[in-house]
């Protein structure tokens, strides 16, 4: 996270609060007083300031004042923002730019896999969070993967829309790059075999990937992006055109280490649901989806079995489960979407009527299942089984 101070909000509240006083000068505001008052019994954070109840008691009685407008600040700014049905529903209908892997009018970015896509209306969308979740090995590095080159590689039809399309990778573990390398390279099949090269490069460097050994180190990077991306302006017709995707994987590895360090991981939630939700929310003709993966936990409540007694066996095991990181954690995605490996034979066993046939017989030893645990726009529990290309 940003050091204290050093967020354009803080900043703008600053200026805003001695206009409205009368006073254009940024530094009727003792601010370095204060931040030095504040680190020096260690609060060097946004939430940090947030997390001390006893901060008056442990800093000089002339700057209270300040520092309780300055934590009134901040608090405000992390207050969560409701959201209307509608602006969860919206779908934005004001751009006629077509491409394989993105589809403008609908604000979809494709995986390139067709049950996917199907089971997700035709993507992951922009203005929303989507978590992927599911147990190790389950594929869910695998599939981040396909939707950040699908992405890359959707733009290369359109010469400007191309320079500005860009995946941000934010890795709390190194990103196999042979396999993003491999994934770019099969969805430039379709191209002049001359041309691939210079697509391939022209793939490689609209991937940004972001170290994120921490949680301080994730919300650094998205603070700042949300400050880059706040500040486009919508007149410039290369930017007003393009979608980023910002891939977190994972978060649970980063969230569980703040547990582990003090237990108290509701701030630092928080803190991720808000950046992320302003990064989503940003009215602008330049979108951003962001696509997160993390691990499951069981549900603890007791399930009513009686009212699932038309499920399927898979649609009945996802009644037990639910992404990773607790109660708070599930309210920062829009989206969740479990991931899970099964035999063939399993399959051929059980769900004879759920897939089609020349799917079974395809010689896949393994096939994934797929299945909508939240979604504002469809039904949950609905499964879809694919291969991996």
């Amino acid at each position: 996270m940003p050091l204290l101070g050093s967020a354009r909000y803080i900043k703008t509240w600053i200026h805003s609060k001695h206009s409205t006083e009368g006073s254009g000068h940024d530094e009727c505001f003792p601010l370095k007083e204060c931040l030095a008052a504040l680190e020096a019994i260690g609060i060097r954070t946004d939430y940090d300031l947030l997390l001390q109840s006893n901060i008056l008691e442990q800093t000089p009685a002339e700057l209270h004042a300040h520092i309780y407008a300055l934590r009134m600040a901040v608090m405000d700014h992390l207050a969560a923002p409701g959201h209307t049905a509608a602006a969860l529903l919206r779908t934005d209908n004001d751009s006629d730019s077509q491409s394989p892997g993105f589809d403008q009018n609908k604000q979809y970015i494709k995986s390139g896999i067709d049950e996917l896509d199907s089971l997700l209306d035709g993507g992951i969308r922009t203005e929303q969070i989507t978590e992927i979740c599911g147990n190790e090995g389950s594929g869910k590095t695998r599939l981040v993967i396909e939707y950040a080159a699908a992405h890359l590689v959707s733009g290369l039809d359109q010469q400007l829309y191309a320079a500005s399309t860009k995946v941000y990778y934010l890795q709390s573990s190194p990103l196999p790059m042979w396999k993003m390398s491999q994934a770019i390279r099969r969805r430039l099949e379709r191209f002049p075999e001359e041309t691939r090269d210079g697509h391939l490069r022209s793939a490689l460097e609209r991937l940004i990937v972001v170290d994120c050994g921490d949680i301080d180190a994730l919300l650094t990077f998205l603070y700042k992006y949300a400050d880059a991306r706040s500040s486009i302006g919508s007149g410039h017709q290369q930017t007003a055109r393009s979608t980023d995707l910002v891939i977190i994987n994972s978060i649970r590895s980063l969230i569980v280490d703040v547990i582990r360090l003090d237990k108290e991981s509701t701030v630092a939630v928080h803190s991720v649901k808000l950046v992320l939700r302003k990064i989503t929310d940003m009215q602008l003709r330049a979108k951003t989806a962001v696509l997160v993966t993390n691990g499951i936990a069981p549900r603890n409540e007791w399930q009513n079995q009686s009212k699932y007694s038309n499920y399927s066996f898979d649609q009945l095991s996802l009644t037990r489960i639910h992404p990773g990181l607790g109660h708070p954690w599930s309210l920062v995605s829009h989206v969740h979407v479990y991931l899970q490996k099964q035999a063939t034979e399993r399959m051929h066993n059980q769900h004879k009527d759920d897939v089609a046939p020349d799917a079974l017989d395809s010689g896949h030893s393994h096939r994934t299942m797929a299945a909508t645990l939240k979604s504002p726009c469809s039904p949950a529990l609905r499964i879809a089984y694919f291969n991996f290309p």
